[in-house]
């Protein structure tokens, strides 16, 4: 039997839930049971982050460091969260609805996209609503890649090639933001569903293309320089982010004429930025269009910070 506490904002343990089955703690918000996972049965906290524009009274948190992001503000550690393991009452991030260690409302197309696109590697069994005040739940799931990783795992770029070409053939996207590669598992496949969303719109496919190059080219750069290698693609600046994005789509016969309106590479460059990149569905966005207000807050945010 595996109990989950849910804590509120202050700490102190508010509801108390049971699971038959023995959980173990893998990472994220997944537990391991005997012969299945959980997704959102809580967290043994470590930290979260907190609004940059509305930064409450820290003395309650220790500021660990900042995000690096121009929407959210400090990483904290809560006092009154250190050493508990559980549901906490607050945000684990500004824009998601989603509380520290469980599901928000977000997650819901993880069932649909899990029966849908044919390349996820999740199979839904049930989703729990055990918060029904805050719309909180729990997933009961099994994942057909065991959570192996690409880039943690030895992925093959060609899987990865053939998963990217196989989105962008059938206007499947992932948001332009999220670091995709930690969804992307070692045989080309997708663990986490519930962002992805059907668009055959140019901004999204770009998007999709840009999500996966720079995610894996910040967080796992040999990886990234074996991906390119297999690509005959090149690096040679943050531009190539975009760049190669290009490549790609043009190779999978996506029109990017739009994409360049000029002779120019430099200002073609920053055409596709303002005008479609950033245009497209950022992560506070979601991708089940109930957070169109938040995410245009959030691109209105990427777009002052332009440097051009």
């Amino acid at each position: 039997m595996f109990n989950f506490s849910v804590y509120n904002a202050a700490g102190v343990e508010v509801d108390r839930h049971s699971i038959n089955d023995e959980l173990t703690y893998v990472d994220g918000r997944v537990h391991r049971g005997k012969n299945c996972y959980y997704k959102g049965v809580g967290v043994p906290y470590t930290q979260h982050t907190l609004d940059r524009s509305a930064i409450p009274d820290l003395a309650e948190y220790e500021v660990l460091c900042d995000s690096n992001l121009i929407y959210i503000g400090p990483v904290v550690s809560k006092r009154c969260f250190v050493g508990k393991t559980g549901v906490f009452q607050e945000l684990y991030q500004p824009f998601y609805p989603d509380f520290i260690g469980s599901c928000s409302i977000k997650e819901g197309l993880i069932v649909i996209n899990s029966l849908t696109f044919e390349k996820s590697s999740v199979e839904v069994f049930d989703c729990i609503e055990f918060d029904k005040q805050n719309q909180q739940h729990y997933y009961i799931l099994d994942y057909n890649c065991g959570r192996r990783h690409y880039a943690v795992h030895d992925g093959k770029p060609q899987d990865l090639r053939e998963l990217v070409d196989f989105m962008l053939q059938n206007n499947w996207n992932f948001l332009w933001d999220k670091q995709a590669i930690k969804d992307i598992t070692a045989d080309g496949r997708v663990s986490d569903v519930a962002d992805l969303f059907q668009s055959n719109e140019l901004k999204h496919k770009l998007g999709t293309v840009y999500a996966v190059l720079y995610s894996l080219g910040n967080l796992y750069p040999e990886k990234y320089q074996e991906f390119l290698r297999y690509m005959d693609l090149k690096h040679e600046s943050n531009l190539s982010y975009v760049l190669n994005s290009l490549l790609i789509l043009r190779d999978n016969n996506v029109d990017i004429t739009p994409l360049l309106p000029t002779g120019s590479m430099s200002e073609n460059y920053k055409h596709t930025v303002r005008e479609f990149l950033l245009q497209g569905k950022n992560c506070a966005h979601c991708a089940c269009d109930l957070f169109k207000h938040q995410g245009d807050q959030v691109r209105d945010k990427y777009l002052a910070a332009l440097e051009f």
